[in-house]
């Protein structure tokens, strides 16, 4: 994907798209998105905080997009509340790339009854099974296999080798990367007699507006009832959802991350890298938990946590602090066990002393 614009941009046209406060020559141009320290007089960056500004060379930026004044630069720039959501915006408009061109390939296969809404973009080697409908707008990328009975809504993009299997429900503008399979049977078995019989798995998945899943995820279908996920959340690569899970809207899970069944995970959560959840868990809105935790119980509302097993994460970071420690507290802990006996031995030695000297008087 390119990071240079077919025509140059002016600082009057990004200011229409981000507004704030323009500083500068409205004719300022350029055509390029970089970094702060890559960016140079054709480019457009961005700077959060008054730390990259200190501890960064000056930059020769075109154009700026900042969070306050730059009295210290010369160089244009626009201040705006939000300087990295100003820039993302900037770059979907006048950077993305262009739309794929649109239609229906003559080598995709369609079952029966399916229905295809207007301005679609489906490319060669896609499968609809039956009864598929695909709403307006939708891109599917080569590869894309659509189950039966699944339904996917306006302006959404599957990109190649994605599949979606059969009784799936995707809302509109979600994005599917590459390898990712919706619709997997859930991991359901019965044990008899040391052999494990399937539960045949009849629910299906859910996934909800504004959804986007990386590459390589899975999501389980439900056993009875549906696997959901909620709007607007975020999924890295390599994740796993079971069966009967909900991802509460607006969260955020990052690479390699595994929840298990029944678990249900609030709204506003963000869970760290290759953390594991437990099996019929309840994850409490707005909890962050960190990576490679281990939750093996529900967490309410509103906390941070770490570990395994997980733990408020200020007793984590104590805990971290003292484990290069252990050997010499272990040695400290027998150097007072061997202390301590000897004082035991001191401290009985002279009462039985005081009891012989008695007998001998007695005598």
């Amino acid at each position: 994907m390119a990071t240079h614009a077919r025509t140059p941009i002016t600082l009057r046209q990004i200011h229409d798209v981000v507004g704030g406060e323009l500083i500068g020559s409205p004719d300022v141009s350029v055509t390029n998105l970089a970094g702060f320290e890559e960016a140079g007089p054709n480019d457009l960056t961005f700077v959060t905080g008054d730390r990259i500004l200190k501890t960064g060379r000056p930059t020769s930026a075109g154009i700026l997009l900042a969070h306050r004044r730059l009295t210290e630069v010369d160089n244009s720039h626009i201040v705006v509340p939000n300087p990295a959501l100003a820039f993302a915006q900037v770059a979907r408009t006048f950077f993305s790339p262009i739309s794929p061109p649109r239609g229906i390939a003559a080598g995709v296969v369609r079952g029966n009854d399916t229905r295809i809404g207007p301005d679609v973009s489906i490319w060669p080697g896609v499968t609809l099974g039956d009864r598929v409908t695909i709403g307006a707008r939708v891109t599917l990328y080569p590869g894309v296999f659509i189950g039966n009975d699944t339904s996917i809504g306006d302006d959404t993009l599957l990109y190649p080798n994605v599949v979606v299997r059969e009784g799936c429900t995707l809302g509109e503008r979600v994005i599917i990367h590459s390898g990712t399979v919706i619709g997997s049977d859930g991991f359901g078995y019965v044990q008899d007699q040391g052999r494990h019989y399937k539960i045949p798995q009849l629910g299906g998945v859910t996934i909800e507006d504004d959804v986007e899943l990386g590459a390589n995820v899975t999501v389980d279908r439900a056993t009875l009832g549906q696997t959901v996920i909620n709007q607007g959340s975020k999924v890295d690569n390599l994740v796993q959802i079971a069966h009967n899970v909900t991802i509460g809207a607006h969260s955020i899970l990052v690479a390699q991350v595994g929840v298990a069944g029944s678990t249900r995970v609030g709204h506003h959560v963000m869970i760290g890298g290759q953390a594991g959840l437990a099996d019929h868990l309840v994850i409490g809105d707005h909890v962050m938990i960190a990576a490679r935790a281990g939750v093996n119980r529900s967490l309410e509302p509103s906390q941070i946590v770490s570990g395994a097993p997980v733990m408020p994460h200020e007793v984590w970071v104590k805990a971290q602090a003292v484990i290069p420690r252990l050997p010499e507290l272990r040695q400290a802990i027998r150097t007072l066990e061997e202390r301590m006996k000897q004082l035991q031995a001191l401290l009985v030695t002279p009462q039985n002393s005081k009891k012989k000297a008695g007998n001998k008087r007695k005598r």
